[in-house]
């Protein structure tokens, strides 16, 4: 009898504790059970003989014993058969997209390149972190993970920084119709991302996952995280022999609100691809890319009066590519074009719906040592023609030299025009050094019709030594006077200064020591 007055205890662990005891008991019962042999009853199959209960078994139970264990050997045998088999087809190499690319050469330095291993070892949680990995970009930051985070490179804004998806620019629309947020764009469905530097300006090329193997390949991911951060990610791919393939992918980003810390965002992001490839000539792709992002504003203390950072009320963008490619052979060399046809929407529930098609052609040549290239596009909305022609050169084996020269016409009896060089050059010991000019002049909103062409006269010089385990450069550059543009999310800041002319000078580094750890910065 427990004694009165006194409180019974509950058990420790809630129901859960409650649920264990009974499982705990049936599993030792079990275990107990095995360990203790059973005596079959006797019967035609089986003959009991002797005090000790020995078992001996006849024929025909010695033989249904025996095909068991045959079938049993069959079915593993057909398992490991089969698990063979799905790893012999992850070395069939089977026809897949090619990107829409530069066709190079490029020179030393001109670019970064980040692969699908060193963004799934990278520590970057979003684009912006890898834009940021150029020397001279700095981040304007909202906030925690899903907040605003724009690019700044060299005082040009951000517009600064271009954005390419699988060859179709990708251009700012929306809430944002001035820049591009990068920590909007789902990096897992990304398979390559390339950055290319300019003065006082930066090009990002996002290619999607590209499969070239016979066997499917999927992926999944869950993260969560204190006061119910949430981020689910997948992915399926297959590609046929005939030519067919097809991909999947989805990204779920939950940030609850915490108060005083941060507040609620949340974007899923789905993406859909199709591709026929009947030829290493040709072929077809079509492709859907899906954004939902919602982001509460971030408001200061006076009340919530003052709005450090704008939120996005149930914002949707859609891009639809559809992309027709030619290559005259398969080798990378020769003649290639592409046809790209491309429309975009987005909005949210506070500001009206925008759409913009846009319809071009890539093409080029490329020899051994040599390339010649261009593309044409038109768009319904801002630029009406982009017109752009590059090429590059390899003179002598260490030497590289490429060039490019654009012209746009946009809205409001307005244009831009310009041409760039870059040459780099192969030292001994590691060591590469690289230049670069660019001049003309540039519209850096063509959304915003009072936003007029202003002049650019921008060069760079860089240095830079590699090893395997550690990595130097240094830069010095010099950008003509700019007025940027204001950043959209941050309603606090109204205008910034116009820049003067200015010469910058960079420096970054990186420290291997080991395979598994890196510094950098």
């Amino acid at each position: 009898m427990r004694e009165r007055g006194r409180p019974r205890r509950r058990p420790r662990g809630g129901p859960f504790a409650l649920l264990a005891v009974p499982f705990a008991l049936a599993v030792t019962a079990g275990a107990l059970r095995a360990q203790v042999p059973e005596t079959p009853p006797a019967g035609p199959d089986s003959l009991i003989s002797g005090s000790d209960s020995l078992i001996t078994p006849r024929g025909d139970t010695l033989r249904r014993a025996r095909a068991d264990s045959g079938r049993r050997a069959a079915r593993d045998s057909t398992k490991l058969q089969r698990y063979l088999a799905a790893q012999q087809l992850t070395r069939v190499k089977v026809l897949a997209p090619e990107p829409v690319a530069p066709l190079g050469p490029e020179p030393a330095m001109s670019r970064l390149v980040f692969t699908r291993d060193s963004l799934d070892w990278d520590q970057a949680a979003t684009v912006a972190d890898l834009v940021a990995r150029v020397p001279g970009v700095y981040l304007w930051r909202g906030g925690w993970l899903g907040q605003p985070q724009m690019p700044n490179y060299q005082a040009r804004g951000s517009t600064s920084v271009e954005y390419y998806l699988d060859g179709l620019p990708y251009i700012a629309a929306g809430v944002d119709s001035v820049g591009v947020d990068p920590a909007l764009l789902p990096m897992s469905l990304l398979d390559r991302l390339e950055i290319e530097r300019w003065p006082g300006l930066l090009r990002v090329r996002l290619f999607t996952r590209n499969r070239d193997r016979l066997a499917a390949r999927s992926r999944v991911g869950f993260a969560r995280g204190a006061a119910d951060f949430a981020r689910y990610q997948g992915t399926l791919e297959r590609r046929s022999r005939s030519g067919l393939g097809f991909f999947l992918g989805g990204e779920n980003l939950s940030v609850p609100t915490v108060e005083g810390v941060r507040t609620k965002y949340a974007n899923t992001q789905l993406f859909v691809q199709g591709s026929w490839l009947p030829s290493p000539r040709w072929g077809l792709l079509y492709q859907v890319l899906r954004s939902r992002p919602d982001r509460d504003p971030v408001l200061g203390s006076l009340g919530g009066s003052d709005t450090l950072s704008r939120g996005i009320a149930s914002g949707n963008r859609t891009d639809v590519q559809l992309r027709a490619m030619w290559r005259r052979d398969s080798t990378g060399l020769g003649p290639r074009a592409d046809l790209l046809l491309g429309r975009m929407t987005a909005g949210d529930s506070l500001t009206p719906s925008q759409r913009v098609h846009q319809a071009g052609v890539v093409g080029g040549v490329r020899w051994p040592t040599a390339s010649l290239g261009g593309s044409l596009f038109w768009r319904s909305r801002w630029t009406s023609l982009d017109l752009r022609a590059n090429g590059g050169w390899v003179p002598v084996g260490p030497l590289s030299l490429s060039a490019e020269a654009a012209y746009q016409r946009h809205d409001g009896d307005r244009s831009s025009r310009w041409v760039g060089a870059r040459g780099g050059l192969l030292l001994p010991y590691g060591f590469r050094a690289a230049g670069s000019v660019r001049a003309g002049e540039v519209v850096a909103a063509p959304a915003i019709i009072a936003d007029p062409a202003q002049t650019v006269r921008d060069w760079q010089a860089q240095l830079g030594w590699e090893r395997r385990w550690i990595s130097l450069e240094a830069g010095y550059s010099h950008t003509a006077a700019w007025q940027p543009l204001a950043y959209q999310p941050y309603a606090a800041v109204a205008a910034i200064a116009p820049a003067p002319a200015t010469n910058w000078i960079t420096l970054g580094g990186r420290l291997t020591p080991l395979s598994w750890i890196t510094f950098e910065g």
